[in-house]
């Protein structure tokens, strides 16, 4: 049974999980003013709509999240859920996957439903985490940022295991006063997938 405030679909097993949209778009070789001036106009950066629904390839920047982001896709994505304050999620449709830019501020103290104020060290917090399995931290630099990337799989939970998103899974952080909660699911031997996390 999941509690209604986790009704949006959330970070999910299998899905990567990172702070930068890679352009997928490719140019063309030129051709008439038209296309021209459309390229240029896909070049500008135009807000992230509020509300869900298809992108059109091109630059987009945060109106609501803070602190404000930008970032390029290409054909396919979608604005998958509303923009919230420390929230965002595009992605494609089907199994193509998704991207989630968050902001946290609050976890879950693991093992319990208690929120509490999230640790200036993130990382060390997953790698400390008793129910997640996270491989070694790799540099890695986005936008000009440094962070960390790794690994996290979710696997062999305690029997009859129950939180907030309910069985199976583990809950991780909660954005903007608990309308958006994150959780990985638990790793099946049928799924083969694992998430990766970059902070």
């Amino acid at each position: 049974m999941y509690h209604p405030r986790l009704r949006r679909r959330v970070l999910r097993l299998g899905l990567l999980v990172t702070l930068v949209v890679l352009a997928l778009s490719a140019c063309g070789d030129g051709g008439s003013a038209q296309e021209e001036a459309k390229t240029q106009e896909e070049d500008k950066a135009r807000p992230l709509p509020q509300d869900p629904g298809a992108l059109r390839p091109g630059e987009y920047h945060s109106v609501d999240f803070k602190p404000s982001l930008s970032f390029r896709v290409g054909k396919g994505w979608l604005n998958t859920e509303p923009q919230l304050p420390d929230f965002i999620e595009v992605g494609q449709p089907g199994e193509g996957g998704g991207i989630r830019f968050a902001n946290v501020k609050e976890v879950y103290k693991p093992g319990t439903l208690k929120v509490v104020e999230a640790p200036k060290d993130l990382v060390g917090w997953f790698q400390d985490h008793p129910l997640l399995q996270t491989s070694k931290p790799e540099p890695v630099t986005v936008g000009g940022v440094k962070g960390e990337q790794f690994e996290v799989v979710v696997e062999d939970l305690p029997k009859d295991f129950h939180g907030e998103c309910g069985l199976e899974c583990v809950d991780v952080s909660s954005q903007s006063g608990g309308e958006q909660s994150t959780y990985f699911l638990e790793k099946k031997i049928e799924s083969a997938g694992s998430s990766s996390w970059r902070t």
